[in-house]
């Protein structure tokens, strides 16, 4: 009998693992239980194996059956759960598509699809671009970093423009080539620099426009926001409020805000809350949070009013677009936050992470230099691996806006992750030294990103991981989608397709997440490449996200749906909802990184110089992920439930995986040396490779680079015990004869230089 239960135990694991349909697996199934019944001799067992098959069985493989008695009470439980949602976070949801990060967390990732989707490059006009104005823009600023030069210059190099169509006066290039611009800007004059043309509430502005404006308000708008017209004004906070009203001229809208307009600002953009008081609408036309322009000058003319009289011009995408700033305002920030945020934060940690290797390698005459502790190791190891890492994200997320539909996820992403690089990057450069060195500046600019977020990261993090988690559930998005038919027999069919569809999808994520965890420290694989060991365990956590988010947000929708006083489970509802999504976006994130990271890797011809970068960047992604879904399980409503779950995803326990110490040697010497690493690292972001990028660096390195010929020389030719004061070795060598005068100066600038690069207390522009 034992035989038996182990044959009926694998064959519902293949089945589920191979994900086989209702058909196939009632077929094969039935199949079994025949066979049993011939040869297992036990006829009870058989009679109740065959009762079971047909209680269980013939209901999912009848249509009707099924629909009327298990998807239409499913379905109206759907809609009592999706009733106590939010409805403007409903009408997010309900834009555009989702890409790769749905099949992470699907648990059904497409590998070749993913490297030939992300693997695209510049066009030769968009190389020339960043070779030209952009570089040309850096060295210039190098030389003279005045501000109203500066801003002068950026807009006569068109840096405003980029993303804007030419016949308005902008550059029209890809999100690519977007991102690369900005983090050219990054890393070669500062992250402050950059965010004047690539802050993100002026990248959503004009890709609100781009989107939903009228042709109208496009000709009048985007010339301006081409040649830099200081746009103030926030995508995410309510301004004010507005009455629709009449006039001689027609419709008009009588805003109240109470806004503050800046001194510099020219245009000023609003979401307000519109009503209509007065019925002037047409029954059935919508109101509610919606999106003006006006001109900076209309309100300051109107301080002391209570009320600012403004045509419909003034409503971006006019009438139509009338309460249409929740989704709107979602999916134009989503855009503008997968371009700028990260590609920024990408050049600011590069400049830092090259500039500290450069710091590194600096030594005086005779001496050693500061990089050799086992500090300074993990220190520049890590600054290493989150610039590689921040590249690649960077590269990922605007990418996603090339292939099209609403970046919500990969938007999140790049938010939060780029938050937490630079709190990473910060806590190294502070083991270093350098907010004491003449890199200080590069250390400041970490905070760029942070400061260019409109809501404060704890809250922003769970609001925008809770959206990027629901929309990356597919089954959730064509629930909701069936939900929103206004035929009631459509609706069922397609919620009943999408609810069965994603159930076999539940066993086959299960299956997966407990056999690829159970071979996960097989050494049947030891002797493939590093990169193919972690598309398989970025596989293997995929599988258990999938289950682990459908096990969670199942729990979470009863509770939702229950029948219970909605007060009596509001406080849990949005405490629950909030942390369990929380967890999965974090664990999503750390996935999206990996395989972001591994698709650079890949297109960069798998060089062996960058896999201890790569290994860095996998290892403590996959430990966060562990730990993402390990708070998760501790935090499930029901204890049973939760111990099943941890013993599928995680069957031989946490792996509590580290980077070893030759892996952070490695990548401090590849960083340090004259590698590929370094190459692309500096390439990507547009700076030499050298990437010396402040002056007194720079003055140090080339002194020492100058004359190591000579203190070779001085050195062979010192006494046995030669003096450690390098000024004073430096006149034992000159007294010897083995330098003479002008040759002893030159040692003595090499000294003072790096003296100066080290004890530097401000930043030197």
């Amino acid at each position: 009998m034992a035989y038996w239960l182990l044959f009926f135990a694998l064959a519902g694991l293949v089945l589920a693992y191979f994900r086989a349909g209702i058909r196939t697996t009632s077929l094969v199934l039935a199949a079994a239980t025949l066979f049993f019944g011939f040869f297992g001799g036990a006829w009870q067992i058989f009679l109740l194996l065959a009762l079971l098959c047909v209680v269980v069985l013939v209901p999912l493989n009848l249509t009707v059956l099924r629909q009327e008695w298990l998807s239409r009470p499913l379905f109206a439980n759907f809609k009592r759960a999706l009733s106590r949602l939010d409805e403007d976070q409903l009408a997010v949801i309900a834009v555009g598509g989702s890409g790769w990060e749905a099949e992470l967390f699907g648990g059904y990732a497409d590998w070749q699809r993913f490297h030939v989707d992300y693997s695209s490059r510049l066009t030769p006009d968009e190389r020339a671009l960043l070779s030209g104005p952009v570089a040309e823009f850096c060295a210039r600023f190098a030389r003279d970093p005045a501000t109203p030069t500066a801003t002068a210059r950026m807009r006569a190099y068109g840096l405003y423009g980029f993303g804007i169509s030419s016949a308005h006066g902008g550059t029209e290039i890809s999100a690519l080539a977007q991102a690369a611009a900005f983090g050219w800007l990054s890393a070669g004059v500062g992250s402050e620099v950059a965010l004047r043309p690539g802050n993100s509430a002026r990248l959503g502005w004009i890709e609100l426009i781009k989107r939903h404006g009228s042709a109208a308000q496009q000709s009048r708008w985007l010339p301006r926001l081409a040649t830099g017209a200081i746009c103030q004004g926030s995508l995410t906070d309510v301004a004010g409020s507005a009455e629709i009203d009449s006039s001689a001229e027609g419709l008009v809208l009588k805003l109240a805000s109470n806004v503050i307009v800046d001194a510099d600002a020219e245009l000023l953009g609003l979401c307000v809350d519109i009503s209509d008081p007065h019925r002037k609408l047409p029954q059935g036309e919508r109101c509610g949070l919606s999106y003006l322009l006006i001109e900076a000058a209309l309100l300051r003319a109107a301080v002391g009013r209570q009320l600012l009289q403004l045509d419909f011009e003034s409503l971006i995408g006019g009438r139509e677009r009338l309460g249409a700033a929740a989704s709107d305002g979602a999916e134009c920030r989503a855009v503008a936050d997968a371009v700028a945020p990260a590609a920024i934060h990408a050049g600011a940690v590069t400049a830092l992470a090259l500039g500290a290797s450069s710091a590194g390698k600096l030594r005086t005459p005779f001496g050693l230099g500061g990089s050799e502790t086992a500090l300074a190791q993990g220190a520049l190891a890590t600054l290493a691996a989150q610039a590689y890492a921040a590249q690649a994200l960077a590269a990922a997320t605007a990418r996603s806006v090339d292939l099209g539909g609403v970046p919500l996820a990969p938007a999140a992403f790049a938010r939060t992750l780029a938050l937490q690089q630079a709190r990473r990057c910060a806590a190294a450069a502070e083991d270093l030294g350098l907010h004491r060195s003449c890199l200080s500046k590069a250390v400041l600019a970490l905070d760029a990103v942070g400061q260019d977020a409109a809501e404060p990261p704890q809250l922003a993090r769970s609001q925008s991981y809770s959206i990027a988690v629901l929309r990356s559930h597919r089954a959730f998005v064509e629930s909701l989608a069936a939900a929103n038919l206004a035929n009631p027999a459509e609706a069922l069919e397609r919620f009943d397709g999408a609810l069965w569809s994603h159930i076999g999808h539940l066993f086959s994520s299960s299956a997966q997440a407990l056999v690829l965890g159970l071979i996960d420290r097989s050494t049947l694989f030891a002797d493939r490449a590093p990169e193919h060991l972690y598309q398989r365990r970025i596989n293997r956590y995929s599988a258990a996200l999938a289950f682990c988010g459908d096990v969670s947000l199942s729990l979470l929708g009863a509770e939702l749906a229950s029948r219970k006083p909605l007060t009596a489970l509001r406080a849990v509802r949005e405490v629950s909802r909030r942390s369990l999504t929380t967890w999965l976006g974090d664990a999503l994130a750390q996935l999206y990184l990996a395989s972001a990271a591994l698709r650079q890797f890949d297109q960069g011809g798998a060089n062996p110089a960058e896999r201890a970068v790569l290994e860095l960047i996998c290892t403590e992604a996959f430990s966060a992920v562990e730990e993402a879904l390990d708070r998760l399980l501790r935090h499930l409503s029901s204890p049973t439930l939760a111990w099943l779950t941890r013993w599928i995803v995680m069957p031989l326990g946490r792996s509590r995986r580290a980077a070893s110490e030759a892996t952070q040697r490695a990548a401090v010497s590849q960083l340090q040396g004259d590698s590929m690493l370094r190459t692309r690292l500096s390439t990507r972001s547009g700076l030499p490779t050298d990437a010396a990028h402040w002056p007194l660096l720079d003055t140090a390195l080339a002194a020492m680079r100058g004359n190591e010929a000579l203190e070779q020389r001085a050195a062979a030719a010192t006494q046995a015990k030669p003096n450690r004061h390098v000024p004073s070795r430096i006149a034992q060598a000159q007294a010897g004869g083995a330098i003479d005068a002008d040759e002893a100066r030159q040692l003595h600038r090499w000294y003072e230089a790096v003296c100066a690069a080290r004890q530097c207390q401000l930043p030197v522009v």
